[in-house]
């Protein structure tokens, strides 16, 4: 599958080169003046030429049809529609546009360049830096810090918010003064001068009241299907099935509509190789439950796909190359790019996947006590807290704890629950060093507080912009020639589901209510009303007995790495990394204790390839990944 790129230069001298192009492209496709700057422009993607301005374009737009009949005309491409939109709207056209897409408009009469991504969980990522009277920009950020004359230096506060996990949303990336343009909005070039227009603001989005709740479940069910419609393929297509709500949705949709075209789905379930026992609240082997989703479905092919096929450090050291950015959750990086190889053995470049799900379609309704408490509609808090508490499972302490939080301080709820387990602070999840957190205005308590003023639709759209969820997908589309795409961070699903009241999302004290009403009949009863999550990977610690050795070696490369040992709490990675299987279990396992340890080993690793300048090597598309041994 070919990937669409582009990249360019803005400056006031004339001939500044990229630099070294270790792809072989070729020469520019642009060279322009804009108001006694020059720009030149490479790209391998569809485009629209005319005498004062052009656009480049990756990606698609789904709301094409509407456009052509609001602008009164019948453009050719997709690109020539941006034009035309362009010069009806201005530079706040995006705004108007439904799609994943990134793109690139340069004006020649205004003396303008407009860099813009689409708006939702997935859009298509865009990179620039503007250094030393030069901006530059690349749809890929390998590309611009490796071809472009960008001189990368490690941030040391981006580090510090990844480990915390305080970075999403933020248009920062791990090198300085090198930017991501956020999903939904604009990056203007003008006469020397950078803005930011950000124009999707899904947290503006109105509530939607409705007479019969049923009809929020019908609204839900017709966004879903609409988001699914527009990401299916002309050829062969297939989906990343799990045992739960969100994937399994994702898969009754595309097959019914499949179906209807006489299309076939290759439907990629990851299971265990050895047999895991399920932990509470979570269930390790999701083969059964995808299977009865698959079985439904006459058009549905079933294909399991085993853990444990690749290196989890080759996984970091391929995907670190590409995307210049350490793994954020290694563990699962193993079946998913195993399934990405599958897909393509089967002539699949297309897999769905229900990504999002968790702050979109299937929210849990998380604070809708406290939302209910905030709005003051006290008979509907009582009659919900009673029902969480008789039907979901929420106890009456942990009730009282979320309600009271928005009178009582912190500090003193926090000398009330001392004896309460699940305490779940900073570094309970991170193994930052303390020191470094502290230096970068980051510790347990300031993040608590942050999250205190948070509502529960203030939870939600503080996670719709990922920062790593467009490059990490773009690395997969490269490394294996299969696309990932997730219907669930639509523009068009986000917005319906920011727009349901909280209280549907928690029906009767049931988590996921909304979505689980919306699919009746159309997912097997387990499914729909299973109240475990699946736990992916589940068998991990079994596989990664084989690469111990390689993990307490990078460890001790990375006690000769500076920064490695200032962000890190490399001597308690090191103590965890003793802990025996019934530590490990007593902590998560994979639902706690991988987690924390495999980010800090990310991270490590991804410090010292810097460093030792390994990060910048060519990755290799189809490398040998297996563990050794294996």
């Amino acid at each position: 599958m070919s990937i669409s790129t582009f990249c360019g230069i803005v400056s006031a001298r004339s001939g500044v080169q990229f630099g070294t192009k270790v792809d072989g492209s070729p020469p520019f496709d642009q060279v322009c003046e804009l108001g006694g700057y020059h720009l030149a422009l490479q790209g391998h993607c569809p485009r629209a030429l005319a005498e004062d301005c052009g656009v480049l374009l990756a990606g698609r737009i789904f709301n094409a049809i509407g456009l052509v009949a609001r602008l009164d005309a019948r453009p050719e491409s997709e690109p020539e529609l941006l034009l035309r939109a362009y010069r009806k709207w201005g530079a706040g056209f995006p705004k108007y546009l439904e799609g994943e897409f990134a793109f690139v408009l340069w004006d020649r009469t205004a003396s303008r360049v407009l860099l813009g991504c689409g708006s939702g969980c997935q859009s298509v990522p865009l990179f620039y830096s503007h250094q030393d009277g030069v901006f530059r920009f690349a749809r890929s950020l390998r590309q611009l810090v490796t071809e472009m004359g960008v001189t990368p230096r490690i941030s040391e506060d981006y580090v510090a918010r990844w480990l915390a996990a305080t970075c999403v949303g933020s248009d920062c990336t791990f090198f300085e003064k090198v930017f991501r343009v956020i999903p939904g909005s604009v990056v203007a070039f003008e006469r020397g001068c950078l803005t930011q227009d950000v124009y999707w603001q899904p947290e503006k989005t109105s509530l939607l009241y409705l007479h019969d709740p049923r009809e929020y479940s019908d609204g839900l069910r017709e966004a879903l299907s609409n988001a699914v419609r527009d990401r299916l393929p002309d050829r062969s297509v297939g989906s990343q099935l799990s045992g739960g709500l969100d994937s399994s949705t994702v898969t009754s949709l595309a097959a019914e509509v499949l179906q209807s075209r006489n299309r076939r789905l290759f439907a990629f379930t990851a299971v265990p190789r050895h047999p895991v026992d399920n932990i509470a609240g979570r269930f390790c082997d999701e083969g059964p439950a995808a299977a009865s989703v698959a079985d439904r479905w006459p058009n549905v092919d079933h294909v399991l796909v085993r853990h444990g096929c690749h290196s989890v450090f080759s996984l970091m050291d391929l995907f670190g190359s590409e995307q210049l950015e350490p793994i954020l959750n290694p563990g699962n990086y193993d079946w998913t790019y195993e399934i990405c190889l599958q897909a393509r053995q089967r002539q699949v470049d297309i897999v769905l996947n229900g990504d999002s799900g968790n702050i979109s379609a299937s929210f849990a309704g998380q604070w809708a006590l406290r939302s209910l408490a905030a709005e003051q509609r006290w008979m509907d808090l009582a009659r919900l807290a009673k029902a969480m508490h008789r039907n979901g499972g929420r106890r009456w302490l942990g009730i009282a704890n979320e309600v009271l939080g928005l009178w009582i301080p912190l500090e003193i709820r926090k000398l009330l629950n001392a004896g309460r387990r699940g305490s779940y602070g900073l570094f309970q999840y991170s193994l930052i060093r303390r020191e470094f957190a502290r230096d970068h205005g980051l510790d347990s308590t300031s993040l608590e507080q942050d999250l205190e003023h948070l509502d529960s639709r203030s939870l939600r759209t503080r996670y719709l912009r990922r920062p790593d969820a467009g490059a990490t997908d773009d690395a997969f589309r490269k490394l294996t020639g299969v696309s990932r795409v997730d219907p669930l961070g639509d523009r068009r699903v986000i917005e319906f589901c920011l727009s349901v009241p909280i209280e549907n999302y928690c029906e009767n004290g049931v988590p996921r209510s909304l979505i689980r009403n919306a699919m009746i009949g159309r997912l097997p009863e387990q499914v729909r009303t299973e109240s475990r999550k699946g736990l992916q990977a589940a068998d991990f610690s079994i596989h990664f007995a084989r690469e111990r050795a390689e993990a307490f070696a990078e460890m001790e490369r990375m006690k000769k790495v500076d920064l490695a040992v200032r962000a890190l709490d490399l001597e308690k990675l090191e103590q965890m990394m003793r802990w025996s299987d019934t530590q490990i279990a007593a902590h998560g396992g994979m639902a706690g204790y991988w987690p924390k340890v495999l980010r800090a080993l990310s991270l490590g690793r991804f410090l010292r390839r810097f460093e030792d300048g390994t990060l910048f090597a060519q990755p290799e598309k189809d490398a040998d990944l297996a563990i050794a041994g294996s």
